[in-house]
């Protein structure tokens, strides 16, 4: 049974300024993840300084990076921002 993902309408602001094809790609992801929790194919980990008890995770999905809570319990994947990369070349 997938997860069910949640957008705040904070989120979806980030999702409006990233370009449409970046957009759609991160958005499959998400969507793909969702379905099966595959960690390795979507590269998903657990960011390093979370609390125990409500770890955050990332995604990364070409040049941007997802956090998100997966809520087991309630069967959800709580988004929490979508940032751009930085790189050296971003100044």
């Amino acid at each position: 049974m997938p997860y069910e993902i949640l957008i705040p309408r904070q989120v979806e602001r980030q999702i409006a300024k990233i370009p449409r094809e970046f957009a759609t790609r991160i958005l499959d992801d998400l969507e793909g993840f969702a379905d099966g929790l595959d960690y390795k194919r979507y590269d998903v980990r657990k960011v390093v300084d979370s609390p125990k008890t409500a770890p955050r995770y990332r995604m990364r999905s070409g040049n941007y990076r997802v956090l998100f809570f997966i809520l087991h319990n309630r069967m959800v994947i709580e988004v929490i921002s979508i940032r751009r990369k930085k790189t050296g070349m971003d100044y």
